[in-house]
Protein backbone atom coordinates (compact mmCIF):
# COMPACT_ATOMS: atom_id res chain seq x y z
CA UNK A 1 0.00 0.00 0.00
CA UNK A 2 1.38 3.33 -0.99
CA UNK A 3 2.30 5.63 2.01
CA UNK A 4 1.54 9.57 2.67
CA UNK A 5 2.80 11.48 -0.63
CA UNK A 6 5.25 14.06 -0.58
CA UNK A 7 4.82 17.15 -1.24
CA UNK A 8 6.82 20.27 -3.12
CA UNK A 9 8.77 22.75 -1.09
CA UNK A 10 8.50 26.55 -2.17
CA UNK A 11 5.38 27.26 -0.31
CA UNK A 12 5.92 29.03 2.81
CA UNK A 13 3.79 31.19 5.29
CA UNK A 14 4.74 33.42 8.43
CA UNK A 15 2.81 34.12 11.42
CA UNK A 16 3.02 36.75 14.14
CA UNK A 17 1.34 35.90 17.75
CA UNK A 18 -0.82 33.32 15.80
CA UNK A 19 -2.13 35.71 12.87
CA UNK A 20 -0.75 35.67 8.85
CA UNK A 21 1.75 38.24 8.16
CA UNK A 22 2.34 37.32 5.00
CA UNK A 23 4.20 34.95 2.22
CA UNK A 24 8.20 34.44 2.40
CA UNK A 25 10.19 34.22 -0.63
CA UNK A 26 12.96 31.97 1.08
CA UNK A 27 14.19 30.80 4.59
CA UNK A 28 17.02 28.97 5.90
CA UNK A 29 18.25 27.66 9.33
CA UNK A 30 15.55 28.06 12.02
CA UNK A 31 16.43 24.37 13.65
CA UNK A 32 17.23 22.76 16.92
CA UNK A 33 20.89 21.75 16.97
CA UNK A 34 22.85 19.32 19.78
CA UNK A 35 26.05 20.74 20.13
CA UNK A 36 28.59 21.08 22.74
CA UNK A 37 29.67 17.78 22.29
CA UNK A 38 31.48 16.47 25.13
CA UNK A 39 34.39 13.31 25.26
CA UNK A 40 34.88 11.11 27.87
CA UNK A 41 38.02 8.92 27.80
CA UNK A 42 37.15 6.28 30.51
CA UNK A 43 38.67 2.91 30.79
CA UNK A 44 40.56 0.58 28.70
CA UNK A 45 37.88 1.24 25.44
CA UNK A 46 39.86 2.66 22.60
CA UNK A 47 36.65 4.15 22.04
CA UNK A 48 35.37 7.59 23.43
CA UNK A 49 32.29 8.45 25.29
CA UNK A 50 30.53 11.13 23.69
CA UNK A 51 27.17 13.09 24.43
CA UNK A 52 25.65 16.05 23.62
CA UNK A 53 25.85 19.11 26.61
CA UNK A 54 23.89 21.87 25.31
CA UNK A 55 21.16 22.80 22.65
CA UNK A 56 21.32 25.52 20.15
CA UNK A 57 18.23 27.29 18.83
CA UNK A 58 19.62 28.55 15.26
CA UNK A 59 18.29 32.30 13.97
CA UNK A 60 15.64 31.65 11.28
CA UNK A 61 16.64 33.96 8.07
CA UNK A 62 14.17 34.57 5.36
CA UNK A 63 13.53 36.45 2.29
CA UNK A 64 10.37 39.34 2.22
CA UNK A 65 8.77 41.27 0.01
CA UNK A 66 7.54 45.11 0.74
CA UNK A 67 4.01 43.04 0.80
CA UNK A 68 4.55 41.35 3.78
CA UNK A 69 1.52 42.42 6.56
CA UNK A 70 1.41 45.26 9.00
CA UNK A 71 2.42 43.46 11.86
CA UNK A 72 6.08 42.30 10.57
CA UNK A 73 6.63 45.67 9.45
CA UNK A 74 5.41 46.91 13.27
CA UNK A 75 8.08 44.65 14.40
CA UNK A 76 10.46 46.15 12.55
CA UNK A 77 9.98 49.55 13.78
CA UNK A 78 9.83 48.42 17.21
CA UNK A 79 13.24 46.79 16.82
CA UNK A 80 14.29 50.24 15.21
CA UNK A 81 13.42 52.30 17.72
CA UNK A 82 15.39 50.23 20.09
CA UNK A 83 11.71 47.79 21.77
CA UNK A 84 13.30 44.81 22.18
CA UNK A 85 10.18 43.51 21.36
CA UNK A 86 9.60 39.27 21.77
CA UNK A 87 6.57 37.75 19.32
CA UNK A 88 6.24 34.18 18.91
CA UNK A 89 6.52 33.16 15.48
CA UNK A 90 4.72 30.67 13.40
CA UNK A 91 6.37 29.26 9.85
CA UNK A 92 3.99 27.49 8.19
CA UNK A 93 5.25 24.50 4.91
CA UNK A 94 2.80 24.01 2.74
CA UNK A 95 1.75 22.04 -0.32
CA UNK A 96 1.02 22.92 -3.93
CA UNK A 97 -2.99 23.36 -2.21
CA UNK A 98 -1.83 25.30 0.56
CA UNK A 99 -2.58 23.13 2.98
CA UNK A 100 -0.49 23.50 6.09
CA UNK A 101 1.79 20.42 6.17
CA UNK A 102 4.41 21.28 9.01
CA UNK A 103 4.76 24.09 11.29
CA UNK A 104 8.14 25.58 13.19
CA UNK A 105 7.09 27.69 16.54
CA UNK A 106 9.35 30.46 17.33
CA UNK A 107 8.99 31.38 20.60
CA UNK A 108 10.20 34.61 22.32
CA UNK A 109 11.84 35.84 19.53
CA UNK A 110 13.72 39.10 18.68
CA UNK A 111 14.44 40.76 15.13
CA UNK A 112 18.35 39.84 15.09
CA UNK A 113 19.42 41.73 11.86
CA UNK A 114 17.43 43.75 8.77
CA UNK A 115 19.24 43.37 5.70
CA UNK A 116 18.26 46.13 2.49
CA UNK A 117 19.28 45.14 -0.67
CA UNK A 118 21.16 47.27 -3.24
CA UNK A 119 18.93 49.84 -4.83
CA UNK A 120 20.44 50.25 -8.41
CA UNK A 121 18.73 52.50 -10.32
CA UNK A 122 19.91 50.20 -13.04
CA UNK A 123 18.40 47.05 -11.27
CA UNK A 124 14.78 46.58 -12.80
CA UNK A 125 14.44 43.58 -10.32
CA UNK A 126 11.74 43.00 -7.45
CA UNK A 127 13.27 44.00 -4.05
CA UNK A 128 13.55 41.71 -0.81
CA UNK A 129 14.63 42.21 2.59
CA UNK A 130 16.60 39.68 4.64
CA UNK A 131 15.09 39.30 8.25
CA UNK A 132 17.03 37.66 10.74
CA UNK A 133 14.78 36.55 13.89
CA UNK A 134 16.75 34.72 17.14
CA UNK A 135 14.16 32.92 19.00
CA UNK A 136 14.70 31.63 22.61
CA UNK A 137 13.08 28.15 21.58
CA UNK A 138 11.78 26.19 18.61
CA UNK A 139 9.36 23.48 18.72
CA UNK A 140 8.41 21.04 15.42
CA UNK A 141 4.93 20.45 15.03
CA UNK A 142 2.69 18.66 12.57
CA UNK A 143 0.64 20.39 10.13
CA UNK A 144 -3.50 20.17 10.43
CA UNK A 145 -4.19 20.12 6.57
CA UNK A 146 -5.79 23.68 7.01
CA UNK A 147 -5.45 25.73 4.10
CA UNK A 148 -3.62 28.89 4.87
CA UNK A 149 -5.23 31.83 5.00
CA UNK A 150 -4.00 35.44 4.22
CA UNK A 151 -3.30 37.20 0.99
CA UNK A 152 -0.48 38.80 0.00
CA UNK A 153 -0.22 43.10 0.56
CA UNK A 154 -1.25 44.93 -2.61
CA UNK A 155 2.81 46.65 -1.93
CA UNK A 156 4.18 42.86 -2.35
CA UNK A 157 5.00 43.92 -6.40
CA UNK A 158 4.96 47.27 -6.30
CA UNK A 159 8.71 48.30 -5.55
CA UNK A 160 11.72 47.32 -7.54
CA UNK A 161 15.21 48.34 -6.40
CA UNK A 162 15.20 51.28 -8.94
CA UNK A 163 12.93 52.59 -7.46
CA UNK A 164 14.22 55.07 -4.75
CA UNK A 165 14.92 58.12 -3.19
CA UNK A 166 17.92 59.38 -1.25
CA UNK A 167 18.56 62.33 0.99
CA UNK A 168 21.10 63.72 2.94
CA UNK A 169 20.84 67.16 4.77
CA UNK A 170 20.85 69.75 2.01
CA UNK A 171 23.70 68.03 0.00
CA UNK A 172 22.30 67.32 -3.74
CA UNK A 173 21.21 63.75 -3.79
CA UNK A 174 19.05 63.81 -7.22
CA UNK A 175 21.84 61.90 -9.11
CA UNK A 176 22.52 59.09 -6.15
CA UNK A 177 22.65 55.99 -8.53
CA UNK A 178 23.23 53.42 -6.29
CA UNK A 179 22.97 53.11 -2.56
CA UNK A 180 25.02 49.23 -1.63
CA UNK A 181 23.27 46.85 0.23
CA UNK A 182 23.44 48.00 4.31
CA UNK A 183 22.35 45.91 7.65
CA UNK A 184 20.79 47.10 11.21
CA UNK A 185 21.96 44.68 13.78
CA UNK A 186 20.49 43.63 17.33
CA UNK A 187 23.64 41.89 19.49
CA UNK A 188 21.81 38.68 21.15
CA UNK A 189 23.16 37.16 24.36
CA UNK A 190 22.46 34.06 26.28
CA UNK A 191 22.15 33.71 29.91
CA UNK A 192 22.60 30.54 30.52
CA UNK A 193 21.82 28.58 33.87
CA UNK A 194 22.76 25.43 35.37
CA UNK A 195 19.34 23.98 36.05
CA UNK A 196 18.07 24.80 32.45
CA UNK A 197 18.78 22.98 29.67
CA UNK A 198 17.87 25.90 26.77
CA UNK A 199 19.51 29.42 27.63
CA UNK A 200 17.51 32.37 27.93
CA UNK A 201 17.85 35.14 25.06
CA UNK A 202 18.61 38.80 26.29
CA UNK A 203 19.50 42.18 23.92
CA UNK A 204 22.78 43.67 23.97
CA UNK A 205 24.36 46.61 21.44
CA UNK A 206 22.78 47.69 18.01
CA UNK A 207 24.92 48.25 15.23
CA UNK A 208 24.22 49.68 11.81
CA UNK A 209 26.59 49.32 8.92
CA UNK A 210 28.16 52.33 6.61
CA UNK A 211 26.64 53.06 4.27
CA UNK A 212 28.44 53.28 0.82
CA UNK A 213 26.65 55.66 -2.51
CA UNK A 214 27.78 56.02 -6.06
CA UNK A 215 26.85 59.61 -7.20
CA UNK A 216 27.44 61.22 -10.45
CA UNK A 217 30.32 63.44 -10.82
CA UNK A 218 28.09 66.33 -11.48
CA UNK A 219 27.79 66.58 -7.62
CA UNK A 220 30.95 66.34 -6.78
CA UNK A 221 31.83 70.04 -5.41
CA UNK A 222 29.67 70.21 -2.32
CA UNK A 223 30.19 66.91 -1.47
CA UNK A 224 34.56 67.45 -1.69
CA UNK A 225 33.44 70.26 0.46
CA UNK A 226 31.98 68.21 3.17
CA UNK A 227 34.67 65.33 2.81
CA UNK A 228 37.31 68.34 3.46
CA UNK A 229 35.50 70.36 6.39
CA UNK A 230 34.75 66.98 8.10
CA UNK A 231 37.33 65.00 7.29
CA UNK A 232 40.22 67.07 6.93
CA UNK A 233 39.52 69.98 9.20
CA UNK A 234 38.76 67.62 11.77
CA UNK A 235 34.82 69.76 11.84
CA UNK A 236 33.20 66.50 12.68
CA UNK A 237 31.28 67.09 15.92
CA UNK A 238 27.37 65.80 16.58
CA UNK A 239 26.27 69.33 15.43
CA UNK A 240 28.36 68.25 12.21
CA UNK A 241 26.66 65.33 11.49
CA UNK A 242 23.28 65.17 9.34
CA UNK A 243 20.36 63.33 9.23
CA UNK A 244 19.26 61.71 5.83
CA UNK A 245 16.52 59.07 4.68
CA UNK A 246 16.41 56.43 2.46
CA UNK A 247 12.94 56.07 0.91
CA UNK A 248 11.31 53.22 -1.34
CA UNK A 249 8.92 54.39 -4.21
CA UNK A 250 6.01 52.85 -5.73
CA UNK A 251 5.99 52.51 -9.48
CA UNK A 252 4.87 55.99 -10.65
CA UNK A 253 8.22 57.08 -8.71
CA UNK A 254 5.71 59.64 -6.28
CA UNK A 255 4.00 56.94 -3.95
CA UNK A 256 6.13 56.00 -0.61
CA UNK A 257 5.71 52.50 0.23
CA UNK A 258 8.30 52.72 3.19
CA UNK A 259 11.27 55.46 4.60
CA UNK A 260 14.38 54.24 6.48
CA UNK A 261 15.35 57.38 8.56
CA UNK A 262 19.43 58.24 9.44
CA UNK A 263 20.11 60.14 12.21
CA UNK A 264 24.03 61.40 12.86
CA UNK A 265 25.63 60.58 9.70
CA UNK A 266 29.32 61.67 9.03
CA UNK A 267 31.52 61.08 5.89
CA UNK A 268 34.23 58.96 5.81
CA UNK A 269 35.89 58.70 2.46
CA UNK A 270 35.23 60.29 -0.98
CA UNK A 271 37.20 59.09 -3.92
CA UNK A 272 36.28 58.87 -7.78
CA UNK A 273 35.16 55.55 -9.71
CA UNK A 274 38.36 54.31 -11.87
CA UNK A 275 37.68 55.56 -15.38
CA UNK A 276 38.68 53.85 -18.74
CA UNK A 277 39.41 55.71 -22.23
CA UNK A 278 36.40 55.31 -24.98
CA UNK A 279 34.49 53.69 -22.07
CA UNK A 280 30.86 55.03 -22.45
CA UNK A 281 29.53 55.27 -18.61
CA UNK A 282 28.52 57.95 -16.38
CA UNK A 283 31.50 59.60 -14.23
CA UNK A 284 30.46 58.70 -10.64
CA UNK A 285 32.49 58.68 -7.48
CA UNK A 286 31.80 56.90 -4.50
CA UNK A 287 31.49 58.05 -0.79
CA UNK A 288 30.87 55.71 2.92
CA UNK A 289 29.46 57.12 5.49
CA UNK A 290 28.83 55.92 8.78
CA UNK A 291 25.42 55.84 10.71
CA UNK A 292 24.95 56.06 14.69
CA UNK A 293 21.13 55.63 14.37
CA UNK A 294 18.16 54.51 12.39
CA UNK A 295 14.30 54.57 12.26
CA UNK A 296 11.99 52.95 10.08
CA UNK A 297 8.10 54.05 9.20
CA UNK A 298 6.13 51.96 6.41
CA UNK A 299 3.21 52.83 4.80
CA UNK A 300 -0.13 51.72 3.91
CA UNK A 301 0.74 47.91 5.14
Amino acid sequence: MAGKRSFSAGRFAFGIDGEFAGYIKSVKGGVIKGSDVVKHNLGTSFYQKKHISTITHEALTMEIAMGMGKSMWDWVKASFDKGFVQKTCDLWAADFNHKVQAVRVFNDAYIKKVTVPTCDGKDKNPGYFTIEIDPTTIRYEKGDGSEIKGEENANAKKWLCSNFRFELGTLPCDRVAKVDSFNWEQKIVKDEVGMFREAMKEPASLEVSNLKLSISLADLDPWAEWHKTFVIDGKCTDGDELTGSLTFLGPDLEEELATITFKHVGIISLEQQGVEANKEDIARFDVELYVEEVAFEAYNT
